[in-house]
């Protein structure tokens, strides 16, 4: 069989063109430092070592362990499922505080409550909303000596006692506002009882609560790595449980636990500056 001189001259002319082109978008990709595939990073510490006792919660039977199943589709095995209680004059309040951590993937579809509750058979009332979280942060400190290159904002900072000596102990806080995308769901196996679950996930040291703001946060083309940690907050409660409560109740937890959370997550300036020197 016998080609065509002029379709093999085109093929060969093709194959050139294509080699050529695919050195030009490696170099390119090089020299605009742009990175299409990131790289993990890794926790500071795993979440189970944050304290049972936070303020005035405290941590109500044992972390629940998914099934292998359930940690598939979760999408990862670095998680924290725990209860945490506050005794209160006339009732106990009960939160459900639900952490999982994601890293070096190229691109991801969170997984929040309105999907993944309504498979385990709760009935969603509504669309999810946004709310606003009234955290106390006036008493955190502003670190001068780093700033978030993606915001251009410097790192709030939050000094705590260490769990083990007792001393004070700092932890650089994400950048931006707390809100939850929260949602509404009733329980057929509990007529009459209000449940509320809210998130918000921090990525590459900053946080949002809209799970279509991940890809602009965690997976910006000039950072070589990558993380993003959602935190989910759930509660159920009789009929007098309402937005406002759930708000107040889950920045009071918040509040304790946010700087545990941020100790165990990678500390974003670190990997900033670890980028900016390989670069």
């Amino acid at each position: 069989m016998r080609f065509d001189r002029q379709a093999m001259l085109a093929f060969i002319v093709a194959c050139i063109v294509l080699g050529v082109s695919g050195i030009g978008f490696r170099f390119a990709i090089a020299h605009l430092n742009v990175h299409l595939r990131k790289m993990p990073v890794e926790l500071r510490e795993h979440f189970s070592r944050i304290p049972r006792h936070l303020g005035e919660w405290r941590a109500h039977g044992t972390d629940r362990a998914l099934d292998a199943t359930i940690e598939e589709t979760l999408g990862t095995d670095q998680y924290l499922d725990r209860t945490y209680v506050r005794e209160t004059e006339d009732r106990t309040i009960a939160i459900n505080l639900h952490v999982a951590y994601y890293t070096g993937i190229i691109d991801a579809v969170p997984h929040v409550p309105d999907r993944c509750m309504v498979a385990g058979g709760f009935v969603a009332q509504g669309q999810p909303f946004y709310v606003d979280l009234p955290m106390e942060i006036g008493g955190w400190e502003v670190d001068a000596d780093h700033t978030h290159l993606s915001s251009g904002q410097p790192y709030p900072v939050v000094t705590f006692a260490d769990r083990i000596t007792g001393r004070p102990k700092q932890v650089r806080m994400p950048i931006g506002e707390f809100r939850m995308r929260t949602t509404e769901f009733s329980l057929p196996s509990q007529p009459g009882a209000r449940v509320f679950a809210g998130f918000f996930f921090i990525a590459n040291g900053q946080v949002t609560a809209s799970p279509y703001a991940i890809r602009a946060l965690a997976f910006d083309r000039t950072d070589r790595y990558a993380y993003y940690c959602k935190i989910q907050f759930t509660m159920i409660g009789d009929s007098d449980l309402d937005v406002a409560s759930f708000s107040e109740h889950v920045a009071d937890l918040a509040e304790q636990v946010l700087p545990e959370i941020m100790r165990c997550l990678p500390d974003w300036a670190e990997v900033e500056a670890r980028q900016e020197s390989s670069t």
